[in-house]
């Protein structure tokens, strides 16, 4: 389009991709968003500064914020978005509510008006039928949501909504409104003109969703019948059209028994905004500018062609399913990729995940001439993917796309539930271990300089030969963890053309000599297995990919003063992830049951509660409220209540 663009970053994105890639960029502050991002005077003035004539307020942050969009205006920059009035209704769940209500658009009942007091909100609740919904009136991407299935959950539930809503929105406030049981997630694509002219782009199925966030979106909806889609198209462009609404906006809805009622509008271009692109041979973004600087749209809706074949989104995250899809923060060591899907990424190898912004990775997004060509294409690239680093969600995705309810689109916004609660995260192969262990030890013996008492010490001395020679017997000398699991692992010298035993855990393990195909890529045989496993290793850690599994493990030398277990002691409790921790709810001397909240950690503005492994007494608590601690940092000490017993 011949548009010249600058961006701005925080401190804690002078190297992020969007940087490097744009040129120039802009530094508007410090790490905590509100003094960055959400910093309207510092992005009117850096826009200034580089005689920005617009400004594109992206996928989040002040994409839709009213007051960002009037600051827009008087700087006599244009907002690429929404007038400022239409942000200020879209922006508040309640009043999108009322004005659908007045098109005689079906909603959800509940709260009438929202509130951010938790007795106020909790006396609606109590009136509600069973599950309920609350949600923060400006929140978005999950944040600001939960499900209340019993009354008792109510309170902790409505409170945790409020903080979440303030923290990442600014605003409190909360409606509640009748969970719907089991149902799809649709939602309709607009452009209007800001004239009165509105047109819709279709439709994009994103049910797959976990904690209400969105995991796998598709275009077009091919799960409901056509004259209800065709009555979501009407819906969707009388909300436009009654808001005189300008530039891209998506109204979502829910379904159940093919019946649809009213959710939310989202006033800003969608993360999953790609799949439309794809089946309609357009560019969404071009046509957003478009008609917010030419205040005419670019097609009328005769015009407009049937979505041709299909398109899958799948959001690549940084975070661990097995610990709950915690985000996984470090640094992105190695990320390699195929070229037979669109991908859409946000950072490359030697970017850092932090604590401070949404763990997305990339988006990879696969287009057919069918449902089932666009879902075993984009499954063949996930199997391509490789991330060394940190933990991400591949395999997860891997397993999700290839379940029959997925490939049928039997699906629900509570089939991911559903399908952990019923296949769970794979457990770790011990198998893995080895072949991973084998490697590291290989990898870091050429670093013995830098690593002192991670160096390799040799194979000899390593092992005691107690019986025939075809029995090793190999002393662990190190220990090795997941967020999962625990191992003690030893080497030793194999017999029979195998290069070492590798003993992990009360498992042996014949591992023959890796052999490396290409950079971190590596084969290995163990136990007559061939496995092509891409890996990293430093120091006390080592990553890699096998197959469709991702293994990360932590390591200690057993004999060295640095190997007490990354797990802890018996009775420690470690910090889950890097973040603020927002609430303490245990003190020393306060007995304790497995299960009680501990404490309330906040990380990427999403919180999680730290709670009691076992029964006993907590003996020392090592933080504080307002402190930010790292990844496996220990905060608790718990004595047993067998131990407390014995002392009395």
């Amino acid at each position: 389009m011949g548009v010249a663009v600058a961006t701005v970053h925080s401190s804690a994105d002078t190297e992020a991709l969007h940087v490097r890639e744009i040129g120039e960029s802009v530094a508007i502050g410090d790490v905590p968003a509100h003094s960055s991002y959400l910093n309207i005077s510092a992005v009117i003035d850096a826009a200034r500064r580089v005689g920005a004539d617009a400004i594109h307020p992206g996928f989040g942050f002040l994409s839709e914020n009213a007051a960002f969009a009037r600051a827009c205006a008087e700087a006599g920059i244009a907002f690429i978005g929404p007038f400022p009035e239409t942000l200020e209704l879209f922006g508040d769940k309640a009043k999108a509510k009322q004005l659908a209500q007045q098109l005689s658009i079906p909603t959800a009942g509940g709260l009438a008006s929202p509130s951010d007091n938790v007795t106020e909100v909790l006396a609606c609740v109590r009136d509600m039928e069973m599950p309920c919904i609350v949600k923060a009136v400006a929140g978005g991407g999950g944040k600001g949501m939960r499900v209340i299935r019993h009354r008792e959950d109510a309170e902790d539930a409505i409170s945790a909504a409020i903080r979440e809503g303030r923290s990442s929105f600014g605003d409190g406030r909360v409606i509640v409104e009748r969970y719907l049981s089991k149902p799809r997630h649709i939602e309709v694509q607009i452009l209007g003109d800001g004239r009165g002219g509105v047109i819709h782009l279709f439709d994009r199925e994103c049910t797959l969703q976990r904690r209400h966030q969105k995991v796998v979106e598709e275009a077009p909806v091919s799960s409901i019948p056509l004259e209800l889609r065709q009555q979501l198209w009407q819906h969707a462009v009388d909300l436009g059209r009654a808001t005189h609404y300008l530039g891209l906006g998506t109204v979502e809805f829910a379904v159940t028994d093919n019946a649809a009622v009213f959710l939310e509008v989202n006033p800003r271009l969608q993360v999953e905004h790609p799949v439309t692109e794809l089946v309609m041979g357009i560019d969404l973004v071009e046509w957003q500018l478009c008609s917010v600087h030419d205040r005419q749209l670019p097609a009328e809706q005769g015009q407009l062609t049937e979505p041709r074949g299909a398109a899958i989104q799948a959001r690549l995250y940084a975070e661990d399913p097995a610990q709950g899809f915690l985000p996984s923060t470090g640094r992105i060591e190695v990320f390699r990729h195929g070229s037979a899907v669109r991908m859409d990424a946000g950072v490359t190898a030697g970017s850092e995940i932090s604590s401070h912004y949404d763990p997305m990775i990339a988006k990879l997004i696969a287009a057919g001439q069918s449902r089932t060509e666009a879902l075993r294409t984009l499954r063949e690239a996930l199997n391509e993917v490789t991330v060394l680093g940190v933990v991400s969600n591949r395999a997860f995705l891997l397993g999700l796309l290839a379940d029959p309810l997925v490939e049928s689109n039997a699906i629900s916004t509570e089939t991911i539930d559903q399908w952990l609660a019923d296949k769970g995260i794979p457990a770790e192969s011990t198998k893995h271990v080895a072949a991973l262990m084998t490697i590291w030890r290989r990898a870091t013996s050429s670093q013995t300089t830098q690593m002192g008492a991670w160096g390799d010490h040799g194979i000899a001395g390593w092992r005691l030969r107690r019986g025939p020679a075809s029995t090793p017997h190999v002393v662990p000398r190190y220990e090795v963890s997941t967020p999962r699991n625990r191992w003690q692992v030893g080497f030793g010298s194999g017999t029979g053309g195998c290069v070492s035993a590798v003993l992990v855990g009360p498992t042996m393990h014949r591992v023959g000599e890796p052999q490396r195909l290409a950079d971190s890529t590596y084969l290995v045989a163990v136990d007559g297995e061939s496995l092509s496993v891409h890996a990293f290793c430093h120091r006390g850690r080592a990553h890699a990919v096998i197959g469709e599994s991702q293994l990360s493990l932590d390591i200690d030398a057993i004999h060295t003063p640095a190997g007490r277990s990354r797990g802890g002691e018996a009775g420690t409790v470690l910090a889950p992830m890097m973040g603020l921790l927002i609430g303490i709810h245990a003190q020393e001397g306060q007995r304790v049951s497995v299960g009680d909240k501990l404490a309330t950690l906040e990380s990427m503005k999403m919180e999680m509660s730290i709670t009691a492994p076992a029964d006993g007494e907590v003996v020392w608590t090592g933080c504080a409220l307002g402190e930010k601690v790292e990844r496996n940092q220990e905060i608790f000490r718990i004595a047993s209540v067998a131990s407390i017993a014995s002392i009395t």
